[in-house]
């Protein structure tokens, strides 16, 4: 796997070719999945990285469900398959693609090869953390859950498979947050001023 520097490098890169605030919400993601990950007990660093390249297929341009499949791609180009599967996996909490909320800007091959991945796959620690970390990262910080999500809907509108995608959504927090004894917002001291702000 990528270490942190090499990460951070290409996420610089593709931020390059299409600068915009997700560059930001990435390394959110990647720092909340890491002390989630410290908090269980597993690793923080394959975390934070595979958090890191969640949406690195953003560097193609302004896309919908297309950055999902070409940061999957990239990824397996260069040879890290963790991150090309968390590229697919971190937006489709309950593997529907019915629940996905953005434009479906991909063609009926990279759709069906998307849902044939997602068939595939048995979601790890990994999967569901960066799962997690995308619905409640605002920008480099955390917010409560329900303040990112009703935010991806005012930007994206609704779809029909939402209600399920947020129930996988509180079932994942619920399972991190009985592994950790405690709040997962407790580690994060900045997310009742990005909540109310």
């Amino acid at each position: 796997m990528f270490d942190r520097q090499e990460a951070l490098k290409l996420l610089d890169w593709a931020n390059e070719l299409n600068p915009g605030p997700w560059r930001a919400h990435s390394l959110g993601v990647a720092r909340a999945a890491g002390l989630i990950a410290g908090a269980i007990g597993i690793d923080e660093e394959r975390a934070y990285i595979t958090g890191l390249m969640h949406d690195i297929g953003r560097y193609e341009g302004v896309r919908g469900m297309h950055h999902v499949i070409a940061g999957h791609d990239l990824m397996m180009d260069k040879g890290q398959p963790e991150c090309a599967r968390i590229c697919i996996t971190h937006s489709f909490p309950d593997k529907r693609m019915e629940g996905y909320l953005g434009a479906i800007d991909v063609t009926d091959d990279e759709y069906a090869r998307i849902k044939r991945s997602l068939a595939g796959y048995v979601f790890d620690d990994y999967d569901r953390i960066v799962q997690l970390c995308d619905a409640i990262s605002w920008n480099e910080g955390v917010c409560l859950m329900e303040k990112r999500l009703v935010n991806v809907v005012l930007r994206h509108g609704t779809a029909p498979g939402i209600r399920e995608k947020w129930q996988a959504y509180f079932d994942i927090k619920e399972d991190l947050e009985r592994r950790m004894g405690r709040s997962l917002y407790s580690l994060f001291p900045e997310c009742w001023e990005n909540t109310l702000g």
